[in-house]
Parts: structure tokens; sequence; C-alpha cells
């Protein structure tokens, strides 16, 4: 390989050719002092560039010498979406011993079976409790738009061929001025809270009023007082049936001020007229006002609602609840309290009660069979969650079920181990 031949010697080279020839150019018209003089200030002129060339040259070996500079990334598209998205779920296996028959609801508790051979010790291990769920967001104008769709395994089946149930699917629209539009199936929108039970059920039939329904609600923030507005009802599923009246709901919520910080009391309620057109079903005044509260001290959280109505059915999981036999509107009052102590931030336990009492006369002479209806249906339950980690935790779970029908007092036992991974 050649010598290198650097920028400055051949910038030098040529102002000394050209120097040269200017010089001899004026020569003949100068004398001789002048001719120093311009030479010597040429000469000072010719030393300060290859300086200034030198310094140019070296600035040149380093760029060259050193790695190309790498082109900024280009932005690359979400292969998810081209919104805000989180995937959520859990993978919950129970494993439980039943020492009665709990045919509604099978995989959860509800009541006790009806008729004197209801006594029946059997096992379940139990998957459906398995979710996952998915969320996208973006903004629009002053707006926060959300889209929510979540799934379980509690759909129709047939043994282990779990079928996917759809558990949420709305829309919502919030702003910061305190005002979110919920469109879709979401939570009912009174009697909000639930109990810390293991089971899948919360006290279904035992005092808890819950259910995922189809609903418009509209809520208000005005500092810490949250309030709500909602039309709900379910899927249609005869087209036979003259029921066109949807619930119709409010609630008001104390959230935190003075209360403190993640504590909450509610007053909700509502009001439907429905006409089933069955010959059972005449023209129906339903009605529901529901009392909810939640409070925290230290490492205890206290929980529980108190409600009463008339004709309080498939919307609040009261399935066969609502209707007399002469297809007046039953009515019914029951309630639930628990509490929850955080022994370390690993170990929880929680002790809670719950009941279903509606009215005797309404509810009438019961048979065999009848496994959904009853006069009082109450269910006590103690738990304990251990986490191994923080995604994965274990839990022990004892329900005492006492299910009375007119004279008639079936009890039984669910206890239960559970196995939960979050994500």
């Amino acid at each position: 390989m050649g010598k290198k031949i650097s920028i400055a010697s051949i910038l030098t080279a040529l102002l000394f050719c050209l120097s040269m020839v200017c010089w001899s150019g004026n020569s003949y018209a100068q004398s001789a002092a002048e001719l120093k003089a311009q030479l010597k200030a040429m000469q000072q002129q010719m030393q300060n560039m290859q300086r200034t060339m030198q310094a140019m040259q070296n600035k040149i070996d380093q760029l060259e010498g050193r790695a190309p500079v790498a082109a900024p990334a280009a932005k690359g598209q979400s292969v998810w979406s081209k919104y805000n998205m989180q995937l959520y779920g859990k993978v919950k296996v129970d494993f439980n011993y039943d020492t009665a028959e709990f045919k509604k609801y099978n995989d959860f508790v509800g009541a006790v079976a009806a008729g004197p051979q209801h006594k029946n010790d059997s096992t379940n291990f139990n998957p459906r409790d398995t979710r996952f769920g998915v969320i996208a967001s973006h903004s629009y104008a002053d707006w926060l738009v959300k889209g929510r769709f979540e799934i379980d395994f509690y759909g129709d089946n047939n043994g282990d061929n779990l079928i996917p149930r759809m558990r949420l699917a709305y829309v919502d629209l919030s702003n910061k001025s305190g005002t979110s539009i919920r469109v879709g199936q979401d939570w009912i929108p009174v009697a909000t809270l639930n109990p810390s039970t293991i089971d899948f059920g919360i006290l279904t039939a035992a005092g808890n009023l819950w259910w995922r329904v189809p609903q418009i609600t509209v809520r208000q923030k005005y500092g810490n007082i949250e309030l709500t507005g909602s039309l709900m009802k379910h899927r249609r599923t005869d087209t036979a049936n003259e029921d066109r009246m949807p619930w119709v709901l409010a609630r008001v919520a104390l959230n935190g001020g003075i209360l403190g910080a993640g504590n909450m009391l509610a007053l909700g309620g509502g009001y439907r007229h429905a006409d089933y057109g069955h010959n059972t079903s005449k023209n129906v005044d339903r009605w529901l006002i529901a009392a909810e509260a939640k409070y925290g001290m230290g490492p205890f959280l206290v929980k529980g609602e108190l409600w009463t109505g008339k004709g309080i059915g498939r919307n609040f999981l009261r399935y066969d609840l609502d209707m007399a036999k002469d297809g007046s509107p039953a009515s019914a009052w029951g309630g639930w309290a628990d509490i929850t102590y955080k022994v370390t931030p690993r170990v929880s336990v929680t002790a809670g009660y719950g009941f279903d009492n509606p009215n005797n006369d309404d509810i009438g002479t019961l048979t065999t069979g009848d496994d959904r209806r009853f006069t009082k249906n109450e269910q006590y339950f103690l738990n304990a969650w251990y986490s191994l980690s923080k995604p994965l935790k274990v839990g022990v779970e004892w329900i005492h079920i006492e299910t009375e029908r007119h004279q008639e007092i079936n009890t039984g036992n669910r206890y239960t181990c559970s196995l939960q991974y979050l994500f």
C-alpha cells in the first residue's frame, strides 16, 4: 500500500506555487525591500494555514477511525394493536370436597338440594374460574376511550370440554371532569361489593346481589361524591315474553373524604315494571333498595351489604326467587358481611356470613326438585390465602350452608383447596 498523502500537504504545495507565481509577476515592479516584506508576510500566513489544515487533517483521521454511527431505528408498528392494550387473566383450579348435593350450582355453592336424600359426599376438580381479558384504550379529544373484553369457562359444557363464556364486554368513555359513560355487559351498578370468598359463587342465593348484565350506565363525580344512573336488562331469551322495561337504577356513594382513604358508603335502588306475558305472570312492579359499606382499619378490612325489595330475580342472580305462585312479585330481604385480616404481606384470613330471606307465603308450597327456591338460605365461610410469590398463591376455605324450606332444613359443607396464578 502506497504512502498516504494528506490534504494538508496538497493544499500547502498549491499555495506555495500560487505565491511564487504572484511574486515573479511583480518582481520587476517593486523594490527589493518591499518584496522581502511581502515574502515574510506570506510565509507567516502559510504557517498559520498549515497549522489550521493539520488540525483539520487530525480531525478527519479520528472520524475515519471510528465505527459508523447507526441511524436511529424507525418506530415500528405494534403487532398487537394500534392503541394501548393490556392483556390480563388468571389460572385457577379448585379442589372441592362436598358433604351434600349442591345442584345449584354444582361447581359453585348456592343452596343445598331439596329433599331428604340431599346428603352425599363427593369431590370436584374444577378449573372453570380460569379467566382471560383484554383492555384497549386511546384518547379522543378530552375523552379517554376504553374497551374491555373478558371470558371465563363457565359456559354450558359437557364433562371437561369447558366452553368459554363472556363475562365482560363494554366500551367506557371518561373525561377529566369526572364523567364516565359505560355501555355493554358489566357488573351490576348497585350493590357493587362482593365478599372475599375463594368459591366462585361469592354467596350466591345467600345475601349477595351480583351478576354481569348488559347496561347503559352514567357516572358523575363531584369531589368524593359519585352519582350513578343506569338502564340494565338481561339479554332477551324468549321472544314470546312481553318483557319491555329494563331496570332503572340509581346510586349515590361517598368515597374517602370524612370516611378516610379507600373507604366507601353507598345507597342504591331501582324500579322495573315487567310483564312476562305468561299465565303465571301478571303486570309486575319490581323494586330494590340496597346499602353497602367498606371500611379499613390498619390490617383489617370490613365490608358488607343489606338490601330489600320485591321481584328481585335473574338480573341479580336470584333465579326462581322473584315471583310468587300467583304471579305477584315475591318480597325478600338479605345481606352479607365479612372481615379480612392481613396477617403478613403473604397471609390473609377472611371470615364472613350471608343470608337470603324471602317471604314464606310468597314462596308457597315446595316440592322435591325446587332446588333454587327456599324460605331462607344461609352461608358461613372461613378462608385463608398464602402467597408463594407475587402472582402465585394457594388458599383453603370452609363453607357451611343451611337451606330452609318451611319445616325442612338441609345442611352441607364445602371444603376447598385452591391454586391461583395471576397474570
